[in-house]
């Protein structure tokens, strides 16, 4: 078996580490976990909350994982397990919410490779079939953005400034960017009906409203819960819930390559290798490199930041 790892910071000068965690142990699994990122910029002893999360579930995902028979536990159970031990290692700090993480993990069970993905870090088997979830919460913050960033274009020329204040506008929420003038009444009013209208969501309108005026920093009481059909599953201080995690086992003999990766691509390339990954991202970014049109999302690049960290494993198995 021969396997390639590539991680690359959201940062480009390198100078600060991104949120993205591999984990890599031949003949247990092969991972990728990515921390979400903080709104606020906090940090833990000096790790962003980010880098934090995903390195503190990667240890104990492995430590999980290192005895045979846990392999074989039914993904709810090894899940409420992460995130059991995982509330644990945090309980020495005053933190009103964990920060949290996706999974995505290739564990080796013998006679079979066991997929599993919780969050939007997805799994590639032999260069075809992907496995990841979607969460409805991010699609409507990518409509709301992108209509930020339309709209602001008339009052930055900077495109560096013009990112930054989009972005604190949809994580830090409608009603602050409206407090500070940066979006007006009638604007916020409109940004909103026409996210519930695009994406059809009139049945849970205040639910939407209330997430928009309170921005990205406080999606965190959606996490594990299944109070509305905006919660969603993640590693974090209590169990899913929903089951959206994804899964599916394999024979080894019909698995030839393995590709884990990170949300810091928006696209999959045709070949199987740690150049094409590469390839695609910068194909991606030459094509949308503010992310608000084939491959809108959450974030934008600057100049001195990629849209997000990126991570890929290719794992090629001898078969």
């Amino acid at each position: 078996m021969n396997f390639d790892l590539f991680s690359r910071s959201k940062y480009r000068v390198n100078d600060k580490s991104g949120d993205d965690v591999a984990l890599v142990l031949p003949g247990v699994c092969f991972g990728v976990l990515d921390g979400a990122t903080d709104a606020e910029g906090r940090d833990l002893n000096g790790v962003p909350y980010g880098r934090a999360a995903s390195m503190v579930a990667s240890q104990i995902l492995a430590e999980i994982l290192l005895p045979y028979q846990n392999r074989e536990k039914d993904a709810e159970t090894l899940l409420a397990d992460l995130c059991t031990s995982y509330a644990r290692a945090f309980q020495d700090y005053d933190l009103d919410q964990l920060p949290a993480t996706t999974l995505a993990v290739a564990i080796d069970c013998g006679a079979n490779w066991r997929f599993l993905s919780l969050g939007d870090s997805g799994i590639r088997i032999n260069g075809a079939r992907v496995l990841k979830h979607e969460k409805l919460i991010d699609s409507i913050s990518t409509e709301v953005r992108v209509s930020i960033f339309k709209i602001l274009a008339e009052k930055f020329n900077d495109p560096d400034e013009h990112e930054l204040m989009t972005r604190q506008a949809i994580f830090l929420g409608l009603a602050e960017a409206q407090s500070r003038g940066l979006l007006s009444e009638d604007v916020v009013e409109m940004l909103i009906e026409e996210t519930i209208g695009n994406l059809k969501l009139s049945g849970i309108s205040e639910i939407v409203r209330d997430f928009l005026l309170l921005g990205i920093r406080h999606q965190n009481r959606f996490s594990n819960s299944d109070k509305n059909i905006l919660c969603y599953d993640i590693v974090s201080s209590r169990k899913p819930v929903l089951g959206q995690w994804v899964e599916e086992i394999v024979p080894k003999q019909e698995v030839k390559t393995i590709e884990i990766f990170s949300d810091g691509y928006a696209s999959y390339p045709e070949e199987v290798s740690i150049v094409a990954w590469e390839k695609e991202f910068s194909r991606c970014d030459e094509v949308d490199f503010h992310r608000i049109d084939e491959f809108a999302t959450v974030k934008g690049g600057t100049s001195s930041e990629f849209f997000d960290d990126r991570t890929v494993i290719v794992v090629h198995t001898p078969n």
